[in-house]
């Protein structure tokens, strides 16, 4: 599905567009982005375990996934993990 190395993506990006819609980016260590995706949801749906499910499931398309623990905020509604290879344990 990718058109990349496993080692040129570095992170996913999980940032609002608008109400009810996240954007998923991976973006290579180079900051090129390389794949992207939405995440449309209801409010009652709107809360971190529901974003980090949905870009676990948008990255692993790709073969990779992230540690929960490690997503950082990047303001107010963005948010970035650094991406590791599916069969990297």
């Amino acid at each position: 599905m990718a058109d990349f190395t496993a080692d040129q993506a570095a992170v996913v990006r999980i940032e609002r567009a608008e109400e009810g819609r996240w954007d998923l980016s991976v973006i290579s260590d180079s900051g090129v982005r390389m794949g992207h995706g939405e995440y449309l949801f209801d409010a009652v749906d709107d809360d971190a375990a529901g974003e980090r499910a949905a870009a676990l499931d948008f990255v692993r398309d790709y073969g990779f996934r992230f540690e929960p623990d490690a997503v950082v905020s990047d303001g107010p509604d963005a948010y970035w993990a650094p991406l590791l290879p599916l069969d990297e344990r």
